[in-house]
């Protein structure tokens, strides 16, 4: 779900959206009675459909309601508006205390943004500052005073962090995001177990599975360690979280914040010591001797001890240091002092070597979770950092990509990223590159995660497919040519080109393997996009090795001791295999499946992981190329009515002059990618479907209503194609009308029916497209229309003939503008603020376009010239395409199908690496 800016839930105006998580969306929002700011936690619609949640995430405002304290943020309210449900909360303003922390320059790796770095470890130039005592002290005072309120209330927070406490401008604390918080049985003896089963620990924001035995719930660095392994947990988790965040206060650094990657931590909460000498002796290292006690039963039992601790502290006591010990050498050292000293030197650099030497591995606990994936999370491909810290994805529903830190429930938006699909990390993970656009030419672009200007990197790529970001500073992007761009943009390399005569058509999921001699690619072949061919691509000389035949995309995994061992991965039939491979030399074992109920849509599998050896996948959803949805007309006022058509991944709506009929394509993805024409009789219900050989797409009606003009290819990834026409009733085979060319789609036919015009993209432009229009009578010869400067698409002619709507990016946003056919004369531009998806009254005095999600209109006058009104908006939540009905009341839209809405869950396998090395053993 999506509430665009300006959207009112009862008296609550959205201003923005801050963030996304697998429970449902947050936004800041205007409470117009009380004229206050306000967050509003939206209840997603796939658990607003079940009752029984609904019931639970209403009882979950009444709990945390019941926690009416100074120091927790507050629920105002519970409110209903139609099919919306939304948690009304306090919006605390002000820093957290993590950003507190960091203002300090205290140089702590936090782990919600990094979990590579040493424990310890600063950027140069800082050094460890911890808070002022006085300071230190009176934020745990109020931390603690907020948890012994929740405690007393049968609440646990379970997820206590320095980003989950606020700290406001006049000192006030606020402790946040209850979110993972579960109800307890405070009568059982003050352990607080969870409640039994329908209870309060099964409410969908309170607990995400509760405390089913193996599954992790918090975040890494501040996990009790009955959290970390996976165990029941209660309010003695909480003291554990508090004793660390006041580790962090008083001595500047994480106490669990190195590693090469969460399972490295976790194993830190569960067996690294403590230097509690950190910490000057008295109350403050006795209180966190107790609080970080291993041992649950031996740990401080109730929060409010701790209240009675920090009231012992005198703020006259020493202030917390680094501790660093130096031995002074006299300036004139007797021989016998020397020799001690060499003979000590020897024996502790014996002792250094037994420490530093390499010890067997420990056996790593593989750790499985599962936890609801934000909506959209299926729909592409998902990117794990090479950290393992960040998972990165494409939300189509959101039309943006999103960073989700692992440990975090929360996903966050990254700005500059619309219409951005097939998101790769950079090696430091602080960037990702994408690709950006819903139809040909596509760009290729990247973005700092943490947020700024977007840059292109490559303009006019005719087709959209996983890229990679090598550890050589270039990304690889696949296609009819096997592509070389630098991270810093400029003329793309060609290293490889398919071989046509050989029948493949694209080269897809590029991966530079160690060493940087050869590149893993995958080839399609006529065979069909599921069945692909693993190969080896020499960098130097283009020329390719078949590794194997009859596999969907393929991944190097660097499991093994040296750089160029490893395995190589692949998927068939939702299975994950794996095999023993070298990539020095390119041999490659026998494979074995190590991983079942995988997605695999079109050849390109739903499957990320790390370097350390962390695996995320969806449990299930929608495939990459489109959601199912419903048939709906929706008129003037956003009233929908559903047509009588089963749900299915419609694509390119299309009216017919009558409107009695409707034209699609649709996506098949039950075996393998089939892309066809239908045709919907509105009056009768029925649908038929007009073609059945190749991929055949973006119908368009001939202004009889007897035919449909679309695009013809042997393949969904083949950029080459033909222009075809076929009988809407099915009478007739289809004919050719253009032959191959470089993704001829047509996008309008002429009101007199003599005209099609349309987009045909060059292969290897950098900016810019064809604009051609083709008659459909007589010498069947494409002319040019318009220039090749900008980007342009979405051409639409008035129903006079006389003009031509269409989208375009020359200012730098695509806006919606009319040109005179066939000219001379100069353009009109009718939107102002974004625009996409021209569409004409059929009374030729009205012009219909979307801008975000929403519908506009514009009145217009097409005689002598064209004059254009100021734009109105008629409705919002609009997505993907659409079409007007003859009469101008009501359109045609795609609603995404609640039956069969995206991944429900979010698969999470640390430490995966040790399972997939024991299950399919790599050469000694």
């Amino acid at each position: 779900m999506s509430l665009a800016p300006g959207t009112r839930l009862g008296p609550y105006e959205v201003s923005t959206l801050l963030g996304v998580g697998g429970m449902g969306e947050v936004y800041r929002a205007r409470d117009a009675k009380l004229n206050r700011d306000v967050a509003l936690k939206v209840l997603p619609a796939s658990l607003a459909a079940d009752t029984d949640r609904l019931a639970r995430f209403r009882r979950e405002a009444q709990v945390l309601a019941s926690l009416n304290h100074p120091h927790i943020a507050q629920i105002y309210g519970f409110e209903d508006s139609g099919a919306t449900h939304a948690l009304v909360m306090e919006l605390v303003e002000g820093p957290t205390l993590a950003e507190r922390l960091e203002a300090r320059g205290s140089g702590l790796e936090r782990p919600q943004h990094r979990v590579s770095s040493p424990q310890g470890s600063k950027p140069p130039g800082t050094s460890p500052q911890p808070l002022p005592i006085d300071e230190a002290i009176a934020i745990a005072r109020q931390i603690v005073d907020a948890l012994e309120a929740a405690h007393d209330q049968g609440i646990v927070h379970r997820d206590l962090k320095p980003a989950n406490i606020k700290v406001r401008p006049d000192g006030t604390v606020k402790v946040l995001d209850f979110g993972l918080a579960k109800a307890m049985d405070v009568g059982a003896g003050g352990s607080g177990r969870s409640g039994g089963p329908g209870g309060l620990s099964l409410s969908p924001t309170l607990s995400m599975h509760a405390t089913q035995a193996g599954i992790i719930l918090g975040t890494a660095a501040y996990m009790s360690p009955e959290q970390a392994a996976g165990k029941q947990a209660d309010k003695r988790a909480d003291i554990w979280s508090f004793g660390v965040v006041l580790w962090e206060m008083l001595t500047g650094q994480s106490l669990f914040g190195g590693g090469e990657s969460v399972s490295h931590m976790l194993a830190d909460v569960l067996r690294a010591p403590v230097d509690f000498e950190r910490v000057p002796a008295g109350p403050l290292r006795q209180l966190l001797q107790r609080c970080l006690d291993r041992d649950v039963k031996t740990r401080l039992r109730d929060i409010g001890e701790a209240r009675v601790a920090l009231a012992r502290v005198s703020l006259s006591d020493p202030v917390p240091e680094t501790v660093t010990r130096t031995v002074q050498v006299p300036a004139k050292a007797p021989r016998v002092w020397m020799a001690a000293t060499a003979a000590m030197a020897v024996l502790a650099g014996v002792a250094l070597w037994g420490w530093l030497k390499p010890a067997p591995p420990e056996p790593r606990l593989q750790t499985h979770f599962t936890t609801a994936a934000p909506q959209g999370v299926g729909t592409n491909p998902i990117a794990v950092s090479r950290d393992g810290s960040h998972l990165a994805f494409s939300n189509a529903a959101l039309n943006k990509i999103f960073i989700r830190a692992i440990d975090d429930p929360v996903a966050k938006p990254v700005p500059g990223t619309e219409d951005g699909k097939f998101p790769a990390f950079s090696p430091d993970g602080q960037s990702i590159a994408f690709i950006a656009g819903n139809a040909a030419p596509y760009q290729l672009k990247k973005v700092p995660i943490a947020g700024g200007a977007a840059l292109t990197l490559l303009d006019g790529s005719t087709v959209a497919v996983p890229i990679s970001w090598g550890e050589d500073g270039n990304l690889l992007l696949g296609g009819p040519e096997l592509r070389r761009v630098s991270e810093a943009g400029g003329k793309p390399v060609v290293i490889a080109k398919v071989d046509a005569a050989a029948g493949e058509l694209a080269l897809v999921s590029p991966q530079l393997l160690p060493g940087g001699k050869y590149i893993l690619a995958s080839v399609v072949t006529p065979k069909g996009i599921s069945a692909l061919r693993a190969v080896a691509v020499d960098v130097g000389t283009g020329k390719t090795k078949v590794l194997m035949e009859g596999v969907g995309d393929s991944w190097f995994a660097p499991t093994g001791a040296e750089p160029a061992m490893g395995h190589l991965l692949y998927s068939l039939n939702g299975s994950l295999f794996a095999a023993a491979f070298n990539a020095a030399t390119l041999k490659v074992g026998p494979a074995a499946p190590v991983l079942e109920g995988v997605r695999n849509m079109g050849g390109i599998t739903h499957v990320g992981f790390s370097r350390s050896g962390t695996l995320a996948y969806p449990g299930r959803g929608n495939g990459m190329f489109g959601t199912q949805s419903t048939l709906m007309w929706v008129d003037r006022q956003g009233a929908e009515q559903p047509l009588a058509a089963p749900s299915r991944t419609y694509v390119s709506p299309r009216i017919s002059p009558d409107g009695g009929s409707v034209a699609f394509h649709v996506v098949d993805t039950t075996q393998t990618i089939d892309v066809q024409l239908w045709v919907h009789d509105v009056a009768r219900g029925t649908t038929t479907r007009l073609t059945f050989e190749k991929t055949n797409g973006n119908p368009v009606w001939a202004a009889d209503g007897k035919r449909l003009v679309y695009r013809s290819s042997t393949s969904i990834t083949n950029p080459n194609g033909t222009l075809a026409s076929v009988a809407a009733d099915g009478s007739a085979q289809p004919v050719t009308l253009m032959g191959e060319g470089v993704n001829p789609s047509p996008t309008s036919v002429s009101p007199d029916g003599k005209l099609v015009i349309g987009v045909r993209s060059p292969g290897q432009a950098r900016s810019g497209n064809d604009i051609w229009v083709l008659p459909l009578e007589g010498e069947a010869k494409p002319q040019p229309f318009l220039d090749k400067r900008f980007t342009r698409g979405d051409l639409q002619f008035s129903p006079d003939g006389k003009w031509v709507a269409y989208e375009s990016n020359e200012s730098g946003r695509n806006e919606i503008y009319v040109v005179p056919y066939p000219g001379p004369g100069g353009k009109s531009q009718v939107s102002t603020d974004g625009g996409t998806q021209p569409r004409w009254n059929r009374t030729g005095r009205e012009l219909f376009f979307r801008s975000g999600d929403k519908l506009m209109a514009v009145d217009v006058e097409t005689g002598a010239a064209f004059r254009a009104g100021a734009a109105r908006m008629l409705f919002e939540k609009v997505s993907g395409d659409y079409d007007v009905a003859p009469d101008g009341k009501r359109f045609l839209m795609l609603k995404p199908s609640t039956a069969t809405a995206d991944s429900t869950e979010l698969h999470v396998i640390l430490n995966w690496f040790d399972d997939l090395r024991r299950r399919v053993p790599l050469p000694k």
